[in-house]
């Protein structure tokens, strides 16, 4: 690693930095992000073929009324869904059907197929992925039992609102919502926000601050640790310039204890 002043870093974030750098992370991470593989989604040939053929013929009432009995659409289109789900909006608004028609047409009837058939969306529901590997890797009590845990590492198992209701209600946390982490190390209580951030840009810096404001937010004498993977740990791009992005700055330069999840044990670890 390569970066001014690392002694200035907040010790985890130091070490998160190194661990992206130095060992295969985009790979190891998988143990905790189990993202899927992105397969094509292939349509009933004879869809195709109507498809195609209506799009090079140009039969546009025909061609729309394909796509609308298909859940994909060969683009994001803004008013798609509401011409496809709502009553009366497809017949009375042609002037949209011939806006979404010219961008049909703009492609190939062959391209238009192969955006169809192209691979959906990776899960990104990042919430549940990293619930799952908290259940594997760490031991879980009960609420009960839990609070009555004086000795050793657990993390609590309870549902969405009954955890909720204990971090505010006996905690005194004021959280609007659960955290994904909810830790006990002998009588000291542990609570993260944990995100991927895969790109800069879009809401990405919108989720890091949320993490940033739930550490800033300290009460009593519950920890609270950020948990983030992903691009706030890169610091140089392929072309050798520093990262600059407000995504990554914000984390590195955090005073607040901010981990990657490989991190996570051994940072609990240190209250035992």
């Amino acid at each position: 690693m390569d970066i001014i002043n690392p002694d200035e870093l907040n010790e985890w974030v130091r070490r998160s930095l190194e661990l992206f750098q130095n060992t295969p992370y985009l790979d190891n991470i998988l143990e905790v992000y189990q993202f899927e593989v992105a397969r094509p989604v292939r349509l009933d040939p004879a869809i195709r073929r109507r498809i195609i053929m209506a799009h090079q013929g140009r039969r546009t009432t025909e061609l729309i009324e394909i796509l609308k009995n298909i859940t994909k659409f060969p683009y994001e289109d803004p008013i798609w869904y509401l011409l496809k789900n709502i009553n009366g909006c497809l017949e009375n608004n042609p002037a949209q059907i011939q806006r979404i028609a010219d961008t049909l047409y703009s492609m190939t009837a062959e391209e238009t197929v192969v955006r169809l058939e192209s691979a959906p969306k990776l899960n990104t529901q990042i919430g549940p992925m990293f619930n799952a590997w908290i259940k594997r890797t760490f031991n879980l009590l009960n609420i009960d039992k839990f609070q009555e845990s004086t000795e050793g590492l657990f993390v609590l198992d309870a549902s969405e609102e009954e955890a909720k209701n204990f971090i505010n209600d006996t905690l005194g946390q004021a959280l609007t919502k659960r955290p994904d982490l909810v830790a006990k190390v002998n009588r000291q209580y542990i609570i993260g926000e944990a995100k991927w951030i895969g790109q800069p840009g879009g809401n990405q810096e919108k989720q890091v601050q949320e993490v940033l404001q739930f550490c800033q937010n300290q009460r009593n004498n519950i920890i609270r640790v950020g948990i983030i993977d992903g691009f706030p740990w890169s610091i140089y791009n392929i072309k050798g310039r520093l990262i600059n992005n407000k995504e990554a700055v914000l984390v590195q330069e955090s005073e607040y204890d901010i981990i990657s999840a490989f991190l996570l044990e051994e940072y609990l670890n240190q209250f035992l």
